[in-house]
């Protein structure tokens, strides 16, 4: 049987799937517990507390050539490295244009900040 997130991704450039599959492989390894769930009218792959839209915590989003690890509260992170990119009222993102990207310094501690936001 396929899988919702593979399938969401089947349809994108074999090089966005690829870094979307590594962010949500950082996703998880921080965020096991989180749920998972496919958004498909705004593209994203979301992980939360529950599958409700206040428990939000971050989402990913493949795009034509790169990918974004978004943070519903972005906002409200500390962020010494700069990492976090947007001009929303809560929402941030940061950008991926390839796997090697995935391991910059912070990205970990802003997941791990992110989940704790998020009452994990």
């Amino acid at each position: 049987m396929t899988k919702p997130v593979e399938t969401f991704l089947a349809d994108y450039k074999p090089e966005v799937r690829d870094l979307a599959l590594r962010v949500r492989e950082l996703v998880r390894s921080i965020l096991p517990e989180a749920h998972e769930s496919v958004n498909t009218s705004h593209k994203t792959i979301i992980y939360g507390n529950s599958p409700r839209m206040a428990d939000e915590i971050c989402y990913i989003a493949p795009l034509s050539s790169s990918v974004n690890l978004g943070f519903n509260y972005g906002t409200q992170l500390p962020d010494p490295n700069g990492l976090l990119k947007g001009t929303g009222k809560l929402l941030r993102h940061i950008k991926f244009e390839s796997t090697d990207e995935v391991s910059v310094p912070g990205i970990v501690e802003l997941l791990k900040i992110a989940k704790n936001h998020g009452k994990f």
